[in-house]
C-alpha cells in the first residue's frame, strides 16, 4: 500500500524512517504498532508516525487474509477479478490472487534487492505500478488474463467514493 506523506518528519531513533512532507511512501507493515507503520522510501525501511501519512488504499487490497478467504471472494468471479493480500508464508510480502474463471491462481509478489516488486520480468516501484501494469499486461503466462477491478469496486469509484479524511495530530505517539 501506499501512502502520501503530509507533513515532514525527522527520524530521532535510528529504527525511524525520516521522509518529507509529499514523498510517497510504501508501506509494508501496519500491524505490529496502532501508531506507527513500518514503511520503505528510496530503498531505506523504517517506522514512520501513522498520523504524518495519508494513506492510499485501494479496494483490491485485502490486508491479511488466508489464501482460503481469497479463493472464495474470487470464485466464480469474472476471469481476471483480482485481490493483493498480505503473505500468509513470508510476513511483510505480499501475493495476489486472480480469478481465471474456473478456479483462482495465485502469485507470490517478489521483491529484488533494490525492493523493486515483480511477478514475472518487469519491475516495479510500488504494487500500484504492478497492479495498473497488469491491467492492459496479461499476468497469465499461458492464456491472456488481465486483471480487472471487481464489479462492486468498479460501481464505488464510478460513484466517486472517496475514504474519510481525520484530523492529524502532529505530535506523534511513541512507540510501545
Amino acid at each position: 500500500m501506499e501512502a502520501v506523506a503530509l507533513y515532514t518528519f525527522r527520524a530521532t531513533e535510528g529504527d525511524e524512517l525520516s521522509f518529507n512532507k509529499g514523498d510517497l511512501l510504501k508501506i509494508t507493515n501496519m500491524e505490529d504498532d496502532p501508531n506507527w507503520y513500518t514503511a520503505e522510501l528510496h530503498n531505506r525501511k523504517g517506522f514512520v508516525p501513522k498520523n504524518y501519512i495519508n494513506l492510499r488504499p485501494h479496494a483490491w487490497f485485502a490486508g491479511r487474509i488466508s489464501r482460503g478467504v481469497a479463493e472464495s471472494r474470487l470464485k466464480h468471479r469474472e476471469c481476471g477479478a483480482f485481490l493483493v493480500r498480505e503473505s500468509e508464508s513470508a510476513p511483510g510480502e505480499f501475493s495476489m490472487s486472480v480469478s481465471y474463471g474456473d478456479h483462482v491462481q495465485h502469485f507470490k509478489v517478489l521483491q529484488d534487492r533494490s525492493c523493486q516488486y515483480y511477478v514475472w520480468d518487469e519491475l516495479f516501484s510500488s504494487l500500484n505500478e504492478l497492479v495498473e501494469f497488469y491491467h492492459s499486461n496479461s499476468i497469465a503466462k499461458e492464456r491472456t488474463v488481465f486483471l480487472r477491478d471487481p464489479e462492486h469496486f468498479a460501481r464505488a469509484l464510478a460513484r466517486g467514493r472517496s475514504g474519510s479524511e481525520e484530523d492529524v495530530d502532529h505530535k506523534a505517539a511513541k512507540r510501545s
